[in-house]
């Protein structure tokens, strides 16, 4: 185990679950797991030394609490540092093809935003931060002028503005948006 894994509950978790018995620190770490953020960035997200996170990590493999997932070779190298090669990275697909996945919807990007931070007040903020990475432009071509918290009807059809989005998201919250933020074009 390196910190670089992505792991998920299992379903021994899920059966066992009211049946074990862990720490505060422990819990926080085990219920972080969510298929999405490396160990490293689950520690650093909870404020636990990876050493720590590394042993318990690898305690809640070995009683098969958690189980790794496999991630594309570009979320490989994106978390050691390295880059597609000319070959693949030009045969790769663009991974915001939005026009393909149909329109994107405001008011889910708003809510995934929220969801990802530890209390609602943050992710108010967070959202605000998300778009200050977003081009006022591209936001402009979708007239898009405001973004609200609550009921934002507002459907994101561009491709290039559903991009800038899913890479302000990307960055500010270290999470990629998930697909059900599209809708049927």
């Amino acid at each position: 185990m390196t910190g670089t894994e992505i792991f998920k509950r299992s379903d021994v978790y899920e059966r066992d679950a009211r049946s074990i018995r862990l720490h505060a620190p422990q819990w926080k770490l085990l219920l972080a797991f969510d298929a999405d953020r490396t160990l490293y960035e689950i520690a650093q997200d909870i404020g636990m030394p990876l050493d720590e996170a590394l042993e318990l990590g690898a305690k809640f493999l070995q009683r098969q609490w958690i189980d790794e997932q496999p991630i594309t070779l570009e979320q490989y190298l994106k978390r050691v540092g390295g880059s597609l090669p000319p070959s693949v990275a030009t045969a790769a697909p663009s991974p915001a093809a939005g026009s393909s996945r149909g329109v994107m919807r405001l008011a889910s990007v708003v809510d995934f935003i929220i969801s990802t931070a530890e209390s609602a007040a943050l992710g108010n903020l967070l959202v605000y931060r998300v778009f200050l990475h977003v081009s006022p432009t591209l936001l402009q071509t979708e007239e898009v002028s405001s973004v609200h918290l609550n009921g934002d009807n507002t459907v994101i059809r561009t491709e290039a503005l559903q991009r800038a989005v899913a890479a302000a998201v990307l960055e500010v919250t270290k999470r990629p948006l998930p697909d059900g933020v599209f809708a049927p074009a």
